[in-house]
């Protein structure tokens, strides 16, 4: 082609040719290559087995990755060896038939079945662990987000309550980064993108930037913003609106304890369903008794209160952490 001649005009060096006599061996490499491609990227049929073309898979399915993915160090150490030898990767055939046996056990013979397995799953592991790495990172932040703010789950009714909440606390607190957070709450619908914009303001940076002490600092931030949201719903009545959740506590004092059980909570409207099936099942239970002294009831509620502040997970993580400190 006309581009080759150029080549050839300028410098008859830069152009090098190499001859391939492809082995059963390495035909049997290349077709399980194929496979990896395949599997991995769903996009690419793959139906030319050229070493090129294989090659040009593979590493595309590398450029595509997140540029987080491509810094970070939270990787196990078969996805980094992936990550640096699809790095360095110039030459298709030099790749597949060299870098990658070369990479996974210097002379490591691949005549034996075992062998190339083993080779085969390795790279199908780390390919799969890196493009999986940025979507697991963003669903752990998703769902440390979520708990912060008190959602159940991740259902769309549970993240339409969310949204209402949001909306209910708009230009309320008066803080303008909290007012950012919660208009991008207001949009929340679950996704990458919903999630980025949320982290990429508590980073101050965006996402393509991001390294890992971004992500570090924007755990500790989400999870502020978060409780200050929380907090800011408390106050909703301050402009006639409606209040969305409901602060409750409980002071128990039983069995003679030096200091009495004490339990802060908050319930959503969402919440509302339930807490009224509950109400009706204590109601029931208590008119299938005799009826009993005002006192008696109460302390029997007390009680049940007590034990399940006592079982909380919350308080038995506290009471462990004064053990050791006690030892």
């Amino acid at each position: 082609k006309d581009l080759d001649v150029d080549y050839l005009v300028s410098d008859p060096k830069d152009v090098q040719l190499r001859w391939m006599d492809l082995p059963d061996l390495s035909r049997r490499l290349l077709s399980d290559m194929a496979e990896v491609v395949r599997h991995i990227d769903d996009t690419n049929t793959l139906t030319h087995l050229a070493p090129i073309d294989v090659a040009r898979g593979l590493v595309s399915i590398f450029h595509n990755l997140h540029p987080w993915t491509k810094r970070t160090t939270r990787l196990s150490a078969n996805a980094i060896r992936i990550r640096n030898l699809f790095k360095q990767a110039n030459d298709p055939n030099k790749f597949l038939f060299d870098d990658i046996p070369v990479a996974f056990g210097g002379q490591i013979n691949l005549a034996g079945d075992d062998a190339l397995r083993s080779v085969i799953a390795s790279v199908k592991d780390g390919l799969e662990e890196l493009v999986q790495a940025y979507p697991a990172m963003l669903s752990r932040l998703k769902d440390m987000l979520l708990a912060e703010l008190q959602v159940p789950n991740a259902s769309s009714q549970a993240l339409k309550e969310l949204r209402e909440r949001a909306e209910n606390v708009k230009q309320l607190a008066g803080d303008l980064r909290l007012e950012a957070f919660v208009v991008r709450l207001a949009r929340f619908q679950g996704s990458e993108n919903d999630l980025e914009t949320i982290a990429s303001l508590a980073a101050d940076k965006p996402p393509r930037d991001w390294v890992d002490l971004d992500l570090d600092r924007t755990a500790v931030e989400m999870t502020d913003m978060a409780q200050k949201f929380v907090r800011s719903e408390a106050f909703a009545r301050v402009k006639g609106r409606n209040d969305k959740r409901h602060a409750m506590a409980i002071i128990v004092g039983v069995a003679g304890r030096p200091t009495p059980l004490m339990e802060e909570f908050n319930v959503a409207d969402i919440d509302r369903t339930e807490i009224d099936g509950f109400i009706s099942q204590i109601e029931s239970a208590l008119k299938s008794r005799k009826q009993g002294h005002r006192n008696i009831v109460l302390a029997a509620l007390a009680e049940v209160s007590a034990r399940i502040m006592q079982a909380s997970p919350k308080r038995v993580v506290l009471e462990n952490l004064k053990k050791k400190e006690v030892r």
